[in-house]
Order: structure tokens, then sequence, then C-alpha cells
């Protein structure tokens, strides 16, 4: 009755001591998880506050090695200039000594200025860029004054000095055809309205810039790339264009000779600017002569067209026979040749050069076409060649040198 009235009878299942004992296990390994859980947390938190003071120690070790590098070289830099100056003082006293420790101890601690900036000497101001540039040309920044006061370019002409140009009174020079715009004139048909610019840079080289020229700027026979600063070197050859002439640069002249100034006034190269020692080379005689031609164009020619006549309608075969009767009236002037070729030549002769009687001056191989260069070079002084056919026309030669 009693178990009935506890409802033990309806299913319900009676605990036992074990049941007891079971339940405390349990109980017991949750804690023992939970703590084994806090346990570990704290440990990660731990492990990573000792990394963060690691870091921190690291970085002010580093930065305090920093700085007491720096202090070791102001302090040599700083002993150094006392020695050159002869300005160290010893301090026998004791008060001395104490204020020398306390200034070392202040010096210490706080850290040297950092070295002023060298300044650029002979930059050019914004007036002096304005006052050198001209036309469409603009002085780069770059340019400095010169250093090398006595650079010059010696000009030859046939192997002969015509002129010099000098290059150490300006930190920019234009060479060109237009008057108003350049510094240097040149004349030559093929010469640009400013075709170079000579600039002195920091370093105290001299640079040469191609200013977009039609016909280019060339340094020993190879032509430099435009609006691209090219360093120039002791003895360089430079050449505008098609002009013959050739500009060959020289540091420092004595007078109008080619020799070195005295050494009083040293010019001084770093190791990497020093100029080479060129091997002298036997300058090899070139064949040249001195011609004059009467020239007879036809409808056939390279360019059928003249000062004469702006369009030539006649055949080849006129134009021989033409040739053949000036031939025919030269052969029978005996020793008045020279004057009377001049005189066909300015009246008859299709070719420009008719305005100085067909003279050509003088010219080497490889300046002709071929068949005219052949025949002039087989003829003497004084010598009358048979007709010559070119692509131009129709020629006679006379050669006169």
């Amino acid at each position: 009755l009693f178990c009935r009235l506890m409802g033990r009878g309806q299913g319900e299942r009676e605990y036992s001591d074990e049941d007891e004992d079971d339940r405390d296990v349990d109980s017991r390994s949750e804690e023992e998880h939970r703590g084994k859980d806090k346990k570990k947390k704290k440990k990660k938190k731990k492990d990573k506050k000792d990394k963060k003071k690691k870091k921190k120690r690291k970085r002010e070790t580093e930065e305090k090695d920093v700085r007491d590098d720096d202090q070791m070289e102001a302090g040599d830099d700083k002993g150094e200039e006392d020695e050159k100056d002869g300005k160290i003082v010893e301090d026998n006293s004791a008060e001395g000594k104490t204020r020398g420790a306390s200034k070392s101890k202040e010096e210490e601690s706080v850290p040297p200025p950092p070295p002023e900036p060298q300044k650029d000497e002979g930059i050019l101001t914004a007036d002096v860029i304005k006052y050198l540039s001209k036309g469409s040309y603009r002085v780069p920044r770059w340019a400095r004054m010169p250093t090398h006061r006595k650079a010059l370019f010696e000009v030859r002409k046939k192997d002969e000095v015509v002129d010099w140009v000098a290059l150490g009174n300006s930190p920019s020079i234009i060479f060109g055809r237009t008057k108003e715009l350049v510094d240097h004139q040149m004349a030559h048909a093929s010469i640009s309205r400013q075709h170079a610019a000579v600039v002195h840079d920091k370093h105290g080289r001299i640079q040469l810039i191609d200013l977009k020229s039609s016909h280019g700027v060339y340094v020993n026979r190879r032509r430099i790339k435009p609006n691209r600063p090219h360093r120039l070197r002791e003895r360089d050859c430079v050449t505008f264009g098609g002009s013959s002439r050739v500009y060959e640069l020289h540091y420092r002249m004595d007078g109008g000779n080619s020799k070195a100034a005295s050494d009083d006034e040293p010019l001084e190269f770093s190791d990497d600017e020093k100029p080479k020692k060129k091997k002298a080379r036997k300058e090899k005689t070139k064949e040249r002569v001195r011609c004059s031609h009467i020239l007879v164009k036809h409808r056939g020619s390279r360019r059928p067209s003249s000062w004469r006549e702006v369009t030539i309608t006649i055949s080849e075969e006129e134009a021989l026979e033409k040739i053949k009767d000036f031939r025919k009236q030269l052969v029978d002037a005996g020793s008045q040749l020279p004057d009377i070729f001049g005189k066909i030549a300015e009246k008859f002769s299709d070719c420009s050069s008719a305005k100085s009687a067909g003279d050509l001056g003088f010219f080497g191989r490889r300046r002709m076409q071929k068949p005219f260069e052949d025949a002039s070079f087989a003829l003497s002084i004084g010598e009358l060649s048979e007709p010559v056919r070119t692509e131009s026309g129709i020629h006679i030669i006379l050669r006169t040198g």
C-alpha cells in the first residue's frame, strides 16, 4: 500500500546507491572539462601578452641601438672637427669634469640634428633660363654654369682651321640657321632653324642635344638620337646636317694652338671622365679632282626640268646631238678651251653649276654618279671627255685640277 501511494508501482524505477555514485562522477567530469577549458584560455591570453612584450622589448632595443649608433657617429664627427681645429680643451678641475659629464649625458639623451644638404653650385635662376631660351627651345633644368671656361669647338673645313666657337661663356649655346633664334649661325642649306644645342651639366660635362633637326647631328660619323643629351668627350668630332665643316671639341686651348694650357690651371677629371689617349693615325691622302661640266637633259632624265626650261621635251638622241656639237666647238678652241667651255656652260647647261661656268669644285670618290665619277678620275688635267650618260642626262666633262 505504501508503495502504491508513493507511485513506485506505476513504472517508476528505484534509485540505488550506484546511481548516486554515477551521478557524482558525471558532475565531476563536467567540472573538470570546464576547468581545463578555463586553463587553456588563460594560457593563450598569457602567451599573447608575452609575445607582445617580447616584440615591444625588441623594438625598444633596436631603437636604442640606432640612437646609440647615431650618437657615436655624431661624437666621432665632433671629435674629428675638434682635432682639426685644435679646439680640444681639457678641464682639470673637478667642477669642469662634473660639468663635462653632465653635458655628455644631455648630448647622449638628445639625438644630433640631421646634416645640412649640400648646396648645388652654379644652378640657374628662372630669369637666366628664360633669357637663354629662344623660340621653341627651352634650357634644361639640369643645365649649370660652365666649369670649363676654356672649352671650345675647333672648326675645320678641308683639313684647314677656319673658325673657333667658344663654349665656356654660357651654360647653353644654340646652333642653327636663323640668326634671331640661335647663338651660333650656320649658313648651310641642310641646317635647321634651331639645329642643336650644347649644354653644360652639374658634373662639368658638355652635352650635345639634337633639336629634332631635319638632317641630324653626327658625333664621330654616328647620328645621335633627337632630344636626348649626348655626352661629348675630348676631341670628339661633330658635324651638323650635310655641312662639310667639322667641329672638334677641346676642353681647353692656349691661344689658337692645339697644345694644352699651362700646368698652373690643371683641368680636373674624375676617373671615368679622363679622355682616353688615341693612337695617332696616319692620314691617308684622299684622291680628289676638280672638274667643270656641261649637262643637257632630255625627257627620259631623272628630273626633266632645269633653270632654263620648266619642262624638257627633247629626246635622248637630240640631247646627244647637242653635246656632240658643243664638243666639236671645244675641240677646235685650242688654248681658249677653258673660256669657251665656261661661256657654253653658262648659256646651255641644264645644271645649276651654270652660274659658276659649270665648275663643280673639288670632289672625291662616291660623291658623284658612278659613270660621271669614273670618267672624271680617268681624265688628266686640261683633258676633255667624250659624252657621258648618267641618270641626270648627257655630260661633257673638263678636268681643271
